[in-house]
């Protein structure tokens, strides 16, 4: 321990004081014990020896010999300063706020608004932070740290020191926290909503663990308390009462019961024979609205219309809440072409705590002629016979099958089988698909080849390519097929991973959609037009190993086996590239018949859904100079809308703008402004391409004005909420308070945070010690020569008196 026998203050927050070490054991205490005894002594034997001499002689040896033993003393007791610079610590509090989507809906019923308009519940934290003096108030006390949360917690958003001295001072001297943030805050940019999870629980409890200190007064949560995703909310309560910090929550959204109509689904078929009659089936849900009318009204938009148009309405009564009721049109258009169907449901003589559900679209082909299909097998895999199966049997497609194993006098479902390649432009032209299983490559000339690049290439012709175990390693490996390997959109491995050696493939893996993925048209199986069936798909156990995608390559599928992980990333499982007029869609696993192990509908529609992908270059070669290039028309909130837009001169030239501006509309007819920009694609110089992030729901409007002309083209996509985080249109106030429960904060309303949180965080600061140094006062030059010439003094004097 130590013994403060002095101390003075120096500079603010440094002090000095001079210590001595006692001894911590008994043990220790033995030398000094020795001294002290060794001084008591020298008097005995100063007086006895010198007792026959004058009494100045003993006091002059007692002074020599006790002034050495007291030097002695003074080192084993080593005497230092300790000079010590302290700092306050100020007590610090966390503000977490919820970014997921739900965020975005209204902060109070629109109902209790009347005419005016509602902000949404980031915009009444936004202006909680920026306009009250909840801040202020806090940082009296306390420093004040940002982070948000959707899916996961942010990185520090942005920092706001304690307005005490004290405060001030630790920011400008401790050298172990972050430097404070500008306190001009961007907080529209750090309150964006775009996550399409809540994962409250997981977030703070992370967040606990990793702002953990001695001076974290508190955690105050903004949040309409949606939960949906992560651990329960015990977890983080239960470390945050360990750990004594404080959590409080401030409910965002509104308390009251709702009153909405939902379009919950709109189920539609994807092709239809032109002269048909179909029927769409609209599936609208109800809160609070129970024995309420409804009016629906079906809006067509066709090939060669401007603007969508009502042409059916129906009218309906609502007849329990949150209980489907269905709506049925019967329908027969008389062209041929894509067709987009929209419906918009009313609730009559009644307004709703939201209007963004009640419209949904789905587009439906009605085709004229069937898309001509050759369908190339090098051997009868399992998928190439379900495949041309499910393609020989829909109307829209009209099959012709080389399967390259088989003979004349083999049966296989199609409309025609060949035993060559067709050979001539007027063969292979007659086509706009061809679907390639694992094929063997080696049985095209060198001048079939060529002419199958050109055709794709020049005439818009889709290939679909489908890896194998077989063929595709001899294509890899080998350098006779440049013409084919170029048209690959991948970089096949040159290793053949024994795709059917049960040893390497006993594991399904889920087909890991990429953000592309996620929202590409021709990857939503489902009736309700999402990605959700590929949740339910356990997955395939093999993928051809790959070395990543070619530039301007669109990854839309990666086999998620982490051990498969090569040089070029994960192996690739479905991507597509434009190659001159044309699009190649490459399916890097034979396994897409497991899918109907869930739901035959789902294998059919894929396939189905594949073909009219690689197809679209044949659809739409040579129509148009400027054209809307885009993976799907129906987005998430939170998701970013790649844009491509195809745009040439007069002569079919490529424009000499290196950048091109589009016109957005947003949900309410307004122009947004600045409108997206797009730049030049360096690989296809008469593409442009950027991105665009809806903000708020709805249906938005991009124009682009062709260049040299009067025309423009329209290109219009739904933007909806996740569906769970749109589940829950009120607060979830017992989330919330449970939250909370049992750490010594409480549940608050957004209307009293600013004054009742600041008062539930007690000011936890504290003085610490950042430097000290320490000095041996007894480690000195001359006080070493003084004990040298006291025993020299002592042995002199008895020399002289005859002593020693």
């Amino acid at each position: 321990m130590f013994f403060t026998i002095l101390a003075q203050s120096t500079a603010t927050g440094t002090s000095s004081s001079i210590e001595l070490d006692w001894p911590y054991l008994w043990t220790d205490w033995i030398p000094i014990a020795l001294l002290l005894i060794a001084i008591g002594t020298t008097f005995f034997f100063s007086f006895r020896d010198t007792k026959q001499y004058n009494r100045l002689w003993t006091v002059l040896l007692t002074t020599l010999r006790i002034g050495f033993l007291v030097i002695g003393l003074i080192v084993a007791l080593n005497p230092h300063e300790r000079t010590q610079t302290d700092t306050f610590r100020p007590s610090r509090v966390i503000l977490l706020v919820d970014t997921s989507t739900s965020m975005q809906q209204p902060v109070r019923d629109p109902r209790s608004a009347g005419s005016g308009s509602v902000p949404t519940r980031s915009q009444a934290v936004e202006e909680l932070l920026r306009d009250s003096e909840l801040l202020n108030r806090l940082r009296e006390e306390h420093a004040v740290d940002i982070y948000t949360f959707s899916n996961d917690v942010s990185q520090l958003q942005a920092r706001l020191s304690t307005r005490s001295q004290t405060g001030q001072d630790e920011t400008n001297n401790s050298n172990d926290e972050s430097e404070t943030v500008d306190e001009t805050i961007d907080w529209q940019a750090i309150l964006t909503s775009e996550g399409h999870l809540t994962r409250l629980g997981d977030s703070l409890d992370k967040l606990l663990v990793e702002a953990n200190s001695p001076t974290l007064s508190g955690v105050v949560v903004f949040s309409d308390g949606a939960v949906n995703a992560g651990r329960d909310l015990s977890v983080a309560r239960d470390r945050a009462t360990a750990n004594g910090v404080r959590l409080v929550s401030v409910g965002i959204g509104s308390t009251e019961p709702p009153q909405n109509l939902e379009v919950a689904r709109l189920i539609a078929p994807t092709d239809v024979q032109k002269g048909d009659a179909f029927e769409l089936s609209v599936i609208l849900r109800g809160q609070g609205i129970a024995g309420k009318s409804v009016k629906v009204d079906l809006l067509q938009k066709g090939p060669n219309d401007p603007e969508p148009a009502v042409v059916l309405t129906e009218e309906t009564t609502v007849s329990e809440d949150n209980t489907p009721t269905e709506v049925a049109f019967n329908l027969k258009p008389s062209d041929g072409g894509e067709y987009e169907f929209t419906v918009r449901a009313t609730l009559i003589g009644g307004s709703e705590t939201r209007d963004d559900d009640n419209q949904l679209s789905r587009s439906v082909n009605i085709f004229d002629r069937p898309l001509r299909v050759l369908i190339v097998a090098g051997g009868p895999m399992r998928d190439y016979r379900f495949a041309k199966t499910a393609l020989y049997r829909h109307p829209s497609m009209q099959t012709d099958i080389w399967l390259q194993t088989g003979t004349v006098g083999i049966s296989q479902e199609s409309d025609r089988l060949i035993f060559r390649f067709p050979e001539d432009r007027e063969a292979l032209y007659a086509y706009d698909v061809i679907i390639a299983f694992d094929a063997d490559w080696s049985r095209l000339s060198e001048d079939q080849q060529k002419l199958l690049t050109e055709w794709v290439s020049n005439e818009g012709g889709g290939l679909f390519v489908i890896a194998g175990d077989v063929f595709t390693p001899q294509l890899a490996a080998s350098e006779e097929f440049k013409e084919i390997k170029r048209l690959y959109p991948v970089l096949l491995e040159e290793v053949s991973l024994r795709l059917g050696s049960r040893d390497t493939a006993s594991t399904a893996f889920p087909v890991g959609l990429t953000q592309d993925g996620a929202v590409a048209d021709f990857l939503k199986l489902n009736e309700t037009g999402d990605a959700s069936a590929w949740e339910e798909f356990p997955g395939v156990y093999r993928t051809y190993p790959t070395r990543g995608a070619k530039a301007g390559t669109t990854v839309f599928a990666e086999f998620t086996d982490p051990l498969s992980r090569g040089a070029g990333g994960q192996p690739i499982l479905i991507a597509a590239q434009r190659y001159g007029q044309g699009q190649v869609l490459y399916l890097g696993s034979p396994e897409m018949w497991r899918l109907r192990s869930i739901d035959e509908r789902y294998y059919t529609r894929f396939w189905i859904k594949s073909v009219r992908k690689a197809a679209e270059g044949r659809s739409k070669r040579g129509l148009q100079r400027s054209l809307f290039i885009l993976d799907g028309t129906e987005f998430e909130l939170g998701q970013t809308v790649p844009l491509r837009v195809r745009a040439l001169t007069p002569q079919f030239e490529p424009l000499v703008a290196e950048t091109i501006s589009l016109e957005l509309y947003g949900p309410n007819g307004s122009p947004i402004l600045p409108g997206p920009e797009l730049v030049r694609d360096p690989l296809r110089p008469a593409e442009y391409v950027g991105d665009f992030r809806p903000l708020v729901a709805g249906q938005y409007r991009f124009e682009f004005q062709v260049p040299e002309s009067n025309d423009k083209i329209t290109q219009a996509i739904d933007v909806q909420f996740p569906r769970q985080e749109a589940a829950s249109l009120v607060q979830e106030v017992e989330q919330l308070q449970r939250l909370v429960d049992g750490t010594g904060g409480e549940y608050v309303a957004l209307e009293a945070a600013a004054a009742t949180v600041p008062r539930l965080l007690p000011n936890k600061g504290e003085s610490v010690t950042i430097d000290q140094k320490i000095e041996e006062l007894w480690d000195r030059q001359f006080l070493m020569i003084l004990m040298a010439l006291l025993v020299c003094g002592e042995w002199l004097t008895r020399k002289l008196l005859k002593l020693a």
